[in-house]
């Protein structure tokens, strides 16, 4: 009964494929026009699918029962199994794999089962267990992954990580695609002992490490025409008639030249496990089902795309302005940096100077002078970015010598007839424009010195002194309290006036 379902099953994806198109046809377009769009391969995919192999898979560890044993016997996700077989210690970890025997004696090609049994065992991979605690011999297992239910007698293998391969570019699908002369195989048996498979299905092929093949690797899944004529289901419609009651003596096609029709391209593959004999497909890309028996071809890709053209590679820019840019020793300036990426990176600020100590913060920096004699100093200031790509910018600040303290200057000298003490019309002019500097410089004081002859009267130096200061307060308007009066020493018929800055002293 399951034979005559997968005829049926071909014959009518033979029948939907014989069904006229509403378009006409183009041969390039036709052989073209698919593009292949594919999921990259899952975890489950590649630690799931299933191995055949001639190496020998250790025995001595397997699956015994779980919690409700004896009333469960099957196990899945975050569940407890117990293996037996010893040497098992907590932390480790094992693939539950099955060692497949077909019950189905039929043979999807002639010759199927000797073919598989030349290239060792099957195995079906069914999970993964992490052991907990150990019984004596027994370890404890957690389930942590489950592919499928696992079973009291399914072996426990040590896990071993496995490549996820990458999917390649997505290129067009020729349908019509000719032998291309690289290395070609059989699909020997499909997961689960399928006959028909589509997408995303795992096959086994008869080609493995030994010919070279690898993880990752493209298949072409092909048919020809005479490999159809092999198949009992198919070869029923080469012996049907394919002429219609209005054709009148067409000519014939014998199916015996079915060898010059284009081979089929039905799908691809990647290579998701290999062992020495054999590999594991994962069909990515149909057109029609696959059949256990099909043959397979080594995809040739396009070569990669070209890399992606360099970033662009423009260095920064920078701008700073030094405030102040004229000081005197001891004082400081701020230098202030504005820099920018036209390539938008990230920018670090760095700064020196010929003299003086810089302290930089972020994209300023103060210059201290304490200790620098006058003169230019200059300071450069350079933006960098990520790929070090730089910009630099030079400010100079004018260090000038502190200006000179103020000091008493005397202004003028008034004087005096022999014996007098009397301000004349002379003296008063000098003295209107004194008064007019002490009004301009408000924090200025005024010092009158006195002098007297040796022949004139001691009090007349005093005298002349306080004349002057009543001048300039009276007349003049100016506060007493800036006025100072004193005696000289010396011999002379005048009044000296001196003007002293704030700050300064007489001398």
């Amino acid at each position: 009964m399951k034979r005559i379902g997968l005829v049926l099953v071909a014959l009518a994806a033979v029948a939907m494929a014989q069904q006229p198109s509403t378009q006409a046809p183009v041969a390039q377009v036709a052989a073209t026009n698919l593009v292949e769009t594919a999921e990259q391969p899952t975890y489950s995919d590649v630690y799931c699918a299933g191995f055949i192999t001639n190496q020998a898979v250790p025995e001595s560890a397997y699956v015994v029962g779980g919690w409700d044993t004896p009333h469960e016997t099957y196990y899945g996700s975050r569940e407890y199994v117990y293996l037996t077989g010893g040497g098992f210690q907590p932390g480790a970890e094992y693939s539950i794999v099955r060692h497949l025997h077909d019950p189905n004696r039929f043979e999807a090609y002639s010759g199927q089962h000797m073919e598989i049994a030349g290239l060792g065992q099957a195995y079906a991979e069914l999970g993964r267990v992490k052991i907990v605690d150990v019984r004596g011999n027994t370890g404890i297992a957690w389930v942590s992954y489950s592919c499928d239910a696992i079973n009291p007698g399914d072996l426990a293998i040590p896990f071993v990580d496995k490549p996820i391969p990458s999917f390649a570019p997505v290129v067009p699908f020729n349908r019509f695609l000719p032998p291309n002369g690289k290395l070609s195989g059989r699909i020997v048996m499909a997961k689960d002992f399928d006959y028909l498979v589509g997408t995303h299905g795992r096959v086994y092929l008869n080609i493995g490490a030994d010919k070279g093949v690898k993880v990752g690797d493209y298949f072409t899944i092909t048919r020809t025409y005479p490999e159809t004529r092999k198949d009992q289901g198919d070869y029923l419609s080469y012996k049907a008639s394919m002429i219609t009651d209005t054709q009148e003596h067409p000519p014939t096609f014998p199916g015996t030249r079915s060898g010059e029709l284009p081979r089929m391209a039905l799908g691809q593959m990647i290579i998701v496990g290999v062992t020495p004999t054999s590999s594991t497909g994962m069909v990515t890309f149909t057109l029609e089902s696959v059949q256990v028996g099909d043959s397979v071809e080594l995809t040739e890709l396009p070569p990669p795309p070209p890399p992606p053209p360099p970033a662009p590679m423009n260095p920064p820019t920078i701008s700073c302005v030094a405030s102040p840019a004229t000081v005197h020793p001891g004082e400081s300036s701020t230098i202030t940096c504005q820099g920018a990426s036209p390539d938008d990176r990230p920018l670090t600020y760095t700064f020196s100077a010929d003299r003086g100590q810089l302290s930089p913060r972020d994209n300023s920096a103060l210059l201290a002078t304490q200790s620098v004699s006058p003169g230019a100093v200059t300071v450069t200031s350079t933006a960098t970015d990520d790929r070090n790509l730089s910009a630099s910018a030079i400010n100079t600040i004018n260090v000038e010598a502190a200006p000179a303290p103020p000091a008493a200057a005397k202004l003028a000298d008034i004087n005096f007839k022999r014996g007098s003490a009397y301000v004349d019309n002379k003296a008063k002019a000098i003295l209107d424009d004194i008064a007019l500097r002490l009004q301009r410089e408000s924090d200025s004081s005024a010092v009158v010195i006195g002098f007297r002859d040796a022949k004139e009267a001691k009090s007349l130096a005093a005298r002349r002194a306080n004349n002057v200061k009543a001048y300039l307060t009276r007349s003049k308007g100016i506060d007493p309290k800036r006025i100072e009066t004193r005696t000289a020493t010396e011999p002379g018929m005048k009044a000296e006036v001196w003007i002293v800055p704030a700050g300064a002293s007489m001398p």
